[in-house]
């Protein structure tokens, strides 16, 4: 028993070592992450757009896999009306806001897994709405109607709705929250008010205006016509102001001869004789009326230059005529025959001729031609009755 119980305690004592003893195991090393594959290609999207007008549009590109899938990150809002496509990544849409968005786009590649993140800001403005038409018609009258205005807009979103912003109409106006303005108004002075005109989208363009209201009083403007010439055309328009549809008419003396004046003060025509006219005008206003003395001076034409005229050119004397030969048979004294008078030069045709066929000396050539013609007769008959008279045998 005593040998045995060394040798138990010794077993025991082998268990327990070998039961409490940790086999070695190997640790495996840490692996460090690997770099983001994915880069963005892309610009910036456009930013400064206007609320309510078409985005124009951009497309986020990225490489480093084999498709690439774009994201919104959370934390970040579009404008709102864009989008953002997760396969192309286009951004497209019409903003709706006026204000300055943040947020970041992921690109995500696969198969890999891997992404990249980009950091945009948009800038949504608003539209800048102008009024358009032109400024109310001023000065106007006490007591007459206010020619028809209708304000109008550009820039926003139709229809457009008009306010009174601030300060007053001219009593006896109204403003539509279309546009118009209207009335008679009637008390005189000076009126500034504001307008607001507000678009189909909540945004708006302020103007301010001023209108004069004065008491109608007509006044000539245009001063004196200048002179005119006789038989020469004429016009000079008449002015007036103060009052409102002013008209013009002669209301005492006498236009020139050739003259007429319209309504709207338009005095033309061309007058037929020199002289001084003396006569009034009258403006007439919608209220009020005013004349004015004119003395128009019309002097006289100017006398119509001579006319130049050309000497006649002389043409070559005319050829005397050779006598007539005497027969040698004749036995008879014979009388001296007298002396042909010279051939008359036969008219020409050709301008500037020594003998004229027109004018004031016609008469005087054709009588003298006649004569001429008359004495050549004679002096033939003459020399042909001698003639006989020699050849003929005596009984």
């Amino acid at each position: 028993m005593r040998t045995l119980r060394p040798v138990m305690i010794l077993s025991v004592f082998l268990v327990t070592l070998l039961a409490t003893a940790t086999p070695a195991t190997a640790t495996p090393a840490t692996a460090e992450p690997a770099a983001a594959a994915i880069t963005f290609t892309s610009a910036p999207p456009p930013s400064g757009v206007t609320a309510h007008q078409p985005y124009p549009g951009h497309t986020f590109t990225a490489t480093g896999d084999e498709a690439i899938r774009f994201s919104l990150v959370p934390g970040g809002t579009l404008p709102p009306g864009l989008a953002l496509s997760a396969e192309t990544g286009t951004l497209t849409g019409t903003p709706t806001v006026a204000s300055r968005f943040t947020f970041t786009v992921r690109a995500t590649g696969s198969p890999s897994g891997d992404f990249v993140d980009q950091q945009v800001t948009v800038l949504v403005v608003e539209p800048l709405i102008t009024v358009a038409s032109d400024a109310p018609t001023s000065p106007w009258y006490v007591g007459q109607a206010y020619p028809t205005h209708r304000f109008t807009a550009e820039g926003g979103t139709a229809p457009y709705r008009l306010a009174l912003r601030s300060g007053s109409l001219p009593v006896g106006m109204a403003l539509s929250s279309a546009g118009v303005l209207v009335g008679t108004p009637t008390v005189a002075g000076s009126h500034q008010f504001g307008i607001r005109m507000t678009d189909a989208n909540g945004f708006h363009g302020d103007q301010d205006v001023t209108i004069v209201v004065a008491a109608p009083a007509v006044v000539i403007t245009s001063g004196e016509p200048p002179p005119g010439t006789a038989d020469r055309a004429y016009s000079f328009r008449f002015t007036a102001d103060g009052d409102s549809d002013i008209r013009f008419s002669v209301s005492a003396g006498s236009l020139p001869d050739g003259l007429t004046l319209a309504a709207n003060g338009r005095l033309r025509g061309t007058p037929s004789a020199a002289g001084s006219f003396a006569f009034t005008v009258r403006a007439t206003g919608t209220a009020t009326s005013v004349t004015g003395e004119v003395a128009l001076v019309v002097a006289a034409a100017p006398p119509a230059p001579a006319p130049t005229q050309t000497s006649p050119a002389p043409t070559d004397p005319p050829t005397e005529p050779s006598p007539t030969p005497e027969s040698p048979t004749s036995t008879q004294p014979t009388a001296a025959a007298p002396a042909p008078a010279p051939a008359a030069p036969a008219p020409t045709r050709t301008t500037g001729s020594w003998l004229p066929m027109t004018g004031s000396n016609s008469v005087l050539v054709l009588a003298l031609l006649a004569v001429v013609a008359f004495c050549i007769a004679g002096i033939l008959f003459v020399l042909a009755h001698e003639r006989r008279r020699r050849f003929t045998t005596p009984r």
